[in-house]
This record gives structure tokens, sequence and C-alpha cells, in this order.
């Protein structure tokens, strides 16, 4: 009696068979949001000290390459193209962020397509815009699929970085369908990328926050075309003995990835961030900034700030006094802080200037934490103490940026506009925008690279 085909069939044959067309409606439409803030995020992020820094990394190992990077003006191979893009749209931590998983879905999967569909088009075969995002879409639902699996009923490991293991998967999904892959070699493109996951959470507070996705993104183009090629791997290296699956999680669960597999999506339930740092702070934030705002309170007439939150905000963003901007990032006091004492949580309150600013410094030192276990992802609540004795208290029970209250159109656009008009221009980045709003009737994906250079 044989047993169960491996997961990476079914996977597979969903890639290669959906359309664009026939994609709900609700998913085509988050195609084109999800394409508008990740374009935002790379283009804003691609000049940071960050970037350069990378860039510089890879220009010293090939000097020569033929794949441009979005929002610069360098050329590297192609699959350092798609780490680098990758790379960028994570500097500021303004991506997305599947919340059940806390896996980022979308930089590695578009970085990794978008360098596919350049190389394409220079050899005349250019991607229409709404194959791009046909297979964007379908990588990150299997992405985020891949996720649920690891993390089923939180057996995962916390200290694993969700996106590093799941999104060279996603990205040689996307791949291998622009590349034209057959059922068997998308087989071997997945195991080859489920192979390669990697990820720890260490990297948080550094560069190296950025590395862990891209270099999911570059596994997931490699994956893809060595499978193009006819280097193979076994089906069983998702869900099969001592396959990625039973190797990170005892409970991990193979049926979250193919059960209603093309019924239900799974990338629905992925959100955009309004504040540029980790998404389980953004419940905090809405609420100091409610308090800031509508009281008016300076920072020296506060004694004490008490935040309560969910268990994930101080399992990932414990670091109470950051000591750069990176590590403030992922800092839940810093942003409660920045918060009250500025009115404001975006990329300027995550430099350096603001991290060691004495007002922003004095009230991380007097700001408590505790997790509420009655307090859901997208809840907190804040009270602050002042030296007159009165309190101020704020709760926030459905955060901006969370899949139940999700980011407007209207305010997808502005974070676009205050991300790339600063690199761009205000034409240039307008004309940015209307490239990607109108990408589904796109000829060619391919042309968005000289809007962003």
């Amino acid at each position: 009696m044989t047993g169960a085909a491996p997961v990476s069939h079914a996977m597979a044959e969903f890639c290669l068979d959906a359309s664009w067309q026939g994609l709900p409606e609700q998913v085509r439409v988050e195609a084109v949001r999800a394409l508008v803030n990740w374009m935002a995020c790379a283009v804003g992020g691609a000049r940071t000290v960050l970037a350069d820094a990378a860039v510089k990394g890879v220009m010293a190992m090939e000097p020569e390459g033929r794949t441009p990077v979005i929002g610069r003006g360098e050329q590297v191979c192609l699959a350092s193209s798609a780490m680098l893009a990758c790379i960028n749209s994570s500097a500021h931590t303004f991506d997305d962020t599947h919340l059940a998983t806390i896996t980022h879905p979308t930089g590695p999967v578009a970085a990794a397509a978008f360098a596919a569909a350049h190389a394409l088009a220079t050899s005349g075969k250019p991607v229409a815009g709404s194959e791009l995002l046909a297979s964007m879409m379908l990588g990150m639902e299997l992405e985020c699929r891949l996720s649920n699996a690891i993390a089923a009923d939180d057996g995962s490991n916390l200290g694993w970085y969700m996106t590093g293991l799941s999104g060279g998967v996603g990205a040689a999904a996307a791949v291998g369908r622009l590349l034209g892959l057959s059922r068997t070699q998308m087989i071997s493109a997945l195991g080859l990328a489920a192979s390669q996951a990697c990820g720890l959470r260490a990297t948080h507070g550094s560069m190296a926050i950025t590395y862990v996705p891209g270099v999911a993104a570059r596994s997931g183009v490699a994956s893809a075309y060595m499978a193009s090629a006819g280097f193979t791997c076994s089906d069983h290296a998702i869900d099969g003995r001592n396959g990625l699956l039973q190797v990170l999680s005892a409970t991990a669960d193979a049926k979250r990835i193919t059960d209603g597999l093309g019924a239900g999506y799974e990338v629905l339930r992925n959100a955009y961030k309004p504040y540029p740092c980790g998404i389980v702070i953004h419940p905090a934030i809405d609420a100091c900034l409610h308090i800031a705002r509508q009281h008016g309170v300076a920072s020296e007439q506060i004694r004490r700030v008490d935040v309560r939150v969910h268990a994930d905000a101080m399992n990932l963003t414990w670091r109470k006094l950051p000591l750069n901007d990176l590590d403030a990032q992922v800092s839940l006091y810093h942003w409660v802080a920045a918060a009250l004492a500025c009115g404001q949580a975006g990329v300027e309150q995550g430099e350096l200037r603001w991290v060691l600013d004495e007002r922003v410094r004095a009230l991380q030192e007097i700001t408590h934490v505790a997790v509420d276990p009655a307090l859901r992802d997208n809840q907190a609540l804040v009270e602050v103490q002042l030296h007159d004795g009165r309190t101020l208290s704020a709760a926030t029970e459905n955060a901006i940026g969370s899949v139940t209250n999700p980011m407007t159109n209207q305010q997808l656009t502005e974070k676009f506009e205050g991300l790339v008009t600063p690199a761009l221009g205000a034409e240039r980045s307008r004309a940015l925008l209307r490239f990607c709003e109108t990408m589904p009737s796109a000829a060619n994906a391919a042309d968005v690279f000289a809007l962003t250079q």
C-alpha cells in the first residue's frame, strides 16, 4: 500500500496550473497592493548605509553583471539582484507581515520574480505584468502556507527567522513558473529551495536582519534555474523523513500546506505596516500616539509608562535600551518612547539621533512592559503616569495595519510617497506608482527597473 504523495506534488501543481484571471478578485486586488507596498520599501531602502554595504560586498565578488538592482544603478548577477532588492525592501523593517507566523512574504518572492523577469526580457521573452503578479501571489501563498505548517500549534522555535525558512520556497515557485518549468522540474525547485532554508532571529538588531530574507530570494532564484537545467532534488525534501518540516518542528503539519489549497488564500492574511519597525510593536504605538496627540503631554511630565502587550511583542522586541538604529527597529521600548516624545512614528523616529535623544532615552528607562494573556496580537494597553498625579491611558483594540484593520489604499499611497519621493523626486515617484498600480495591464513587467534608477 503506497502512502500519500509528497506535499511538493500538490504545491507544484497549484503553482503551475493557476492563471491570473482564475485567481479570486480579492487576491488580484491584493497583488497590486502588495506590489505598491513592496516597491515603496525597496526603493526607499535602496540608498541606506545598509544597502550600500550590501552592494559593495556583492560587487567585490562579482564586479560585472547584467541585472540591475531596483532603486540603484549597479548591475550584478541575476541571483544577487534578487538578494539585494530584497535586502533593500527590508532595510527600514517596513515590509509586510503574515501575522500568524511573523513571515515577511513579499520580499523574497517579488525580488526574485522581478530579477527573473528582467533576465527573460533581456533574452526577448518579456513577462506580462499580470503574469508577474500571478507568479508573485502564488509563490507567496505557498510561502505563507509553509510557514503555517512549520509553526503548527506554536511548535516551532521562535528563534527561527520564518522568512528565511519559507521565503526561498515561495521565490522558487514564482521564478519556476516564470521560467515555464515542468511539474517534475518545479518539484525539484521547491525541494532545492527547502534544502537551503535558514535564518536565526539572533540577526535582529544588525544589518543581517535583512540578509536572511535576501538569502531566501537568492536561493529561490538559484533553485528554479538549477531545476530548469535538469538538476534534480528529492520530492520528500519538504515533508519527508529528515525533510524541512520534520527537522524544524516536531509538531509541523504538512496538511496546513494542502488543505483548501486553491480554494482559500492564506496570503489574504498578509498585512502592511504603517510604522517602520516590528509589527508586534504597532498596537502599542497606536496607543502611545493617541495619548501624545490627544493630551499634548511633554516627555518631561511623564513619571512612568506601563505597557501591556501580546506575548509575541516581548518575545521578539524585548530590547529596552537599543544601542543603534538597527537595534531600535526591534525595540518595543524605543517606539513607545519615541511615539510619546514625538507624536510621530515614521522613518525619522527610527534614526540614531532619536534612538539616543535624551528625552527618548529617559522614557525608555521608565517604560515597563508586561505580557497580558487576554490580549490578541493586534491589541495593547498603555498607561502613562504624570508627575502631577494624573494618569493617561489608551487601549488599542484593532491596530492599524492588522488584518482586521488593514491600511487603506490612500494610506498605502502616502507610505509610497513618503519612501520613494525622497529617493526619486515627486514626478518620478508618481510615474512609478502609476506603473505599479497598472501592472496587470503592463506588457513588460521589467520596465519597472528603468523607473527606479
